[in-house]
């Protein structure tokens, strides 16, 4: 589609498309958002993260804000869940605490302290993950549409100056894909303790708490 075609269909004028194209259309209103969603056939993420971009340029963001504090009453919960791997983790991917299973199964997560650094520099994350590209793929496309909901957050700054040193996460980056949400429920890891596969179900439950802008993540074993 070039930018006639698309400027028709989301019925808006080709000089408007170009600045939109060229970052200089400010402040494009839900309904054009709208159309272009529709226009370009965006699937409910793409469309969310548009109108996400869209925000950044009304000024709708939330403030940003660096780590988040786990409480006393959030770790006990975390160790509870054994053994479930359970870990508390921020809009950057920082692991804020985990529980014994997770940092023995994500063998030396802990030593960075974040899980994309984790896949794409310690070689131990190949070894565990089964399907470490579509893993490590996923998660960069998920920092990819939190990073738009949150544009100036400093902990997105100081995870992606750590992640540029890494050719295999720019080749990821450059693909330009976002996601929301898991591929399928379920994943493979190896037990590098055990010597065996083990199949987990993915679940990511957002902390209602407003001023906590973490998700508890969970790996269930499948029985």
């Amino acid at each position: 589609m070039n930018r006639a075609e698309l400027a028709t269909a989301a019925r808006a004028s080709v000089g408007y498309v170009q600045k939109l194209e060229q970052g200089h259309a400010d402040n494009p209103s839900a309904a054009v958002v709208d159309r272009l969603a529709d226009a370009l056939g965006s699937i409910s993420v793409e469309r969310q993260h548009l109108h996400d971009l869209a925000g950044v340029q009304r000024g709708d963001q939330t403030e940003p804000t660096r780590l988040q504090e786990v409480t006393s009453v959030q770790r006990e919960a975390a160790d509870g869940l054994h053994p479930s791997l359970a870990a508390y983790v921020d809009e950057g991917w920082n692991v804020l605490y985990s529980n014994a299973e997770y940092r023995r199964v994500f063998r030396r997560i802990t030593e960075v302290g974040n899980v994309l650094t984790w896949f794409f520099f310690m070689p131990e994350s190949k070894a565990v993950m089964v399907e470490w590209e579509h893993e490590a793929r996923l998660t960069v496309a998920w920092l990819r549409a939190l990073m738009a909901r949150r544009p100036g957050n400093p902990v997105f700054d100081e995870v992606l100056d750590m992640l540029s040193r890494s050719t295999e996460f720019v080749r990821m980056w450059k693909l330009q894909e976002v996601i929301l949400g898991r591929h399928k429920p379920h994943f493979l890891v190896h037990d590098l303790d055990r010597g065996r596969r083990v199949e987990l179900l993915a679940q990511v439950y957002p902390i209602p708490d407003p001023s906590q802008e973490m998700q508890l993540y969970l790996g269930i074993p499948a029985r």
